[in-house]
């Protein structure tokens, strides 16, 4: 759970919640440690994580854009890369159209900065939510006919808007599909489609967004016009914050796109993002995944959220530092706008699941509301989630219909439970994790208790129980300043690499206080084990003071950072669940490691 959802709940701890920690094989733990030369805290976090081989741990902790494989070999580039080879040496008119989210704004740049640097002639379309809806717009079909645009092609959009696309195939256009969400039965009418999901098709690495896509479209394309690129020649920052907004797993080529990107904008060479970066007050020299997931991709994602996505994109197009400054300021300023409408509706949301919801019946949250901003309800949702452990479905309501946005827990799969109701719902699709729908106002009753009684059916008690997913059971003595500090190899980190959780096994409490904070209190606690006495602190955890006994035995699962104290480095060792040794509200359960395919 986010430090920041605490205080949201009161007495979390008295619930249930289960532990997982991975069987590691302490062999191969120690084989990397010493092949590597890598303290055994680390060693350990990569066997967690499936990393057990030397090659494989190489290539994780050293790899670089340089390993990336040839971006031809994922079926449909070349195609793609010579119908826009040709478009550029004729002088075809070229339509980009993206999509409004961070990942589909910075494909759009991608390509279209590529292309136009080939000498290319390219305009752009990016949708506005709240005109032209979800997909490939039909606005934008009409307006490209009008200019006499002969390629189309759709980034993060397209898989199934097989009517519209067909509407610009009537109209003599060529279609290029770049997108990665899961393909319907019926293909989209396209004169080439890249999507690594494709059924019948072998790639090696699912999990790339659309951003990803463009960049290797765009390596493909400059390459068949003779000029010999990387991808650090090319806008990979882009991709790279892509990646880390759409939430894709941060392994395989992810990992190495992001870690390339991280390179680049640490040289500060794009000027969008540099002033994004310091409107945002971001230090180029601590840049981390961090600060793409939750600094500056929220800048890029709110202005499409709230109103139109147009200055984001035009933030990593221009070339002109005044211009650069005043869209950041912008971004900014909407992003602000879009924290106080998510923390309202967040608040809003708690207040009425605690007041109106009998969470031991009903085993799906969904809420509605005429005050919510349909822009924001998927991320709340999703910290619903966290908060809650169970499926959530928000709506937005405006007049007789409601807008709708869904995210869910493990065993209860978004995509079927909107096909389940299906006879209900205006419009409705997603995947497995996530989802929006359109809904008669009339009908969300109805709705509620068909996904209830989904999840009687889907969902085990034990499905709706927090979990806290450890990495390695470690001993004091393993963490150090040292071994610390080595951690930082795994970056970067975020969705499916997360930050490494230790857990620490019937250590002494020698002592427990209740820090004052400015959003909620904190717990400071000292453990002993052996000789070695760590200091920790839970944000949040305040109350948890008098409910730990000095001198009792405790369990205590943190995260392992550093800080520095007047320029003195210092061990920064965040609590994320403590409980007594004991204690019967905690299952601890062993798991297999996480598998890196792709790594």
């Amino acid at each position: 759970m986010r430090r920041y959802l605490r205080q949201l709940r009161s007495a979390w701890w008295r619930e249930r919640r289960i532990w997982e920690i991975p069987k590691i094989n302490l062999n191969d733990a120690q084989k990397l440690s010493s092949q590597l030369r890598l303290s055994t805290l680390l060693a350990k976090v990569l066997c967690a994580r499936g990393i057990n081989s030397l090659q494989a741990a190489r290539l994780f902790l050293l790899g670089t854009g340089k390993d990336l494989p040839d971006p031809k070999s994922l079926p449909g580039v070349s195609k793609a890369a010579s119908i826009l080879v040709e478009a550029v040496k004729k002088g075809v008119p070229i339509l980009v159209h993206g999509d409004y989210d961070a990942d589909g704004i910075s494909a759009t740049a991608i390509l279209s900065t590529t292309l136009a640097r080939l000498g290319g002639k390219v305009t752009w379309f990016v949708p506005n939510r709240h005109q032209d809806g979800y997909g490939v717009s039909q606005r934008a079909i009409q307006m490209a006919k009008q200019k006499g645009i002969k390629l189309l092609v759709t980034l993060d959009c397209g898989m199934n808007a097989q009517k519209t696309l067909q509407l610009a195939k009537d109209y003599g256009m060529t279609v290029i599909v770049v997108d990665h969400h899961e393909p319907s039965e019926e293909m989209p009418p396209a004169d080439a489609i890249v999507n690594p999901k494709l059924p019948n098709q072998v790639y090696s690495f699912r999990e790339l967004c659309a951003g990803a896509l463009a960049l290797k479209v765009a390596q493909a394309t400059a390459e068949l016009m003779g000029r010999q690129v990387s991808v650090s020649d090319l806008p990979v920052e882009l991709a790279a914050i892509a990646t880390s907004a759409d939430v894709v797993p941060l392994i395989g080529e992810n990992r190495l796109i992001v870690r390339e990107g991280l390179k680049t904008l640490k040289s500060a060479r794009h000027i969008g993002l540099k002033a994004l970066m310091e409107i945002a007050r971001v230090e180029i020299a601590s840049l981390r995944s961090f600060h793409l997931s939750f600094i500056l991709a929220p800048r890029i994602n709110a202005v499409g959220r709230m109103d139109d996505p147009k200055p984001a994109l035009k933030l990593l197009l221009t070339t002109n530092w005044n211009e650069a400054y005043e869209l950041a300021t912008r971004l900014d300023e909407e992003n602000r706008k879009r924290q106080k409408e998510e923390d309202m509706t967040l608040k809003m949301a708690v207040e009425m699941i605690e007041s109106e919801l009998d969470l031991s019946k009903e085993r799906v949250i969904v809420l509605a509301s005429p005050e919510w901003h349909h822009g924001v309800i998927g991320i709340v949702a999703a910290r619903l989630v966290e908060l809650y452990s169970r499926p959530v479905f928000l709506i937005a309501i405006k007049g007789n219909v409601g807008k709708g946005s869904a995210r869910t827990v493990e065993n209860f799969p978004v995509h079927d439970a909107l096909v389940a109701c299906k006879p209900i719902l205006i419009s409705g699709g997603g995947h497995k994790a996530a989802g929006g729908f359109t809904i008669p106002c009339e009908n969300i009753p109805a709705f509620r208790d068909h996904l209830n009684t989904l999840a009687e059916a889907w969902l085990k008690d034990e499905d709706l129980i927090r979990r806290v997913r450890v990495d390695a059971v470690v001993t004091a003595e393993e963490v150090n300043l040292r071994t610390v500090k080595e951690l930082e190899a795994l970056e970067p980190t975020g969705y499916g690499n997360p930050k490494p959780v230790f857990m620490l096994h019937n250590a002494k409490l020698l002592y427990a206080q209740k820090l004052p904070s400015q959003w909620a209190s904190k717990l400071l606690v000292r453990v002993q084990q052996g000789n070695r006495v760590l200091e920790m602190v839970g944000d949040g955890m305040g109350d948890l003071a008098t409910e730990l006994k000095v001198g009792e035995s405790v369990n205590v699962c943190f995260t392992a950072d550093t800080k520095f104290v007047s320029k003195i480095p210092e061990l920064d060792l965040q609590i994320v669940d403590i409980a007594p040794a004991e204690s019967q509200k905690v299952i601890i359960r062993q798991t297999e490691p996480k598998s890196q395919n792709g790594v």
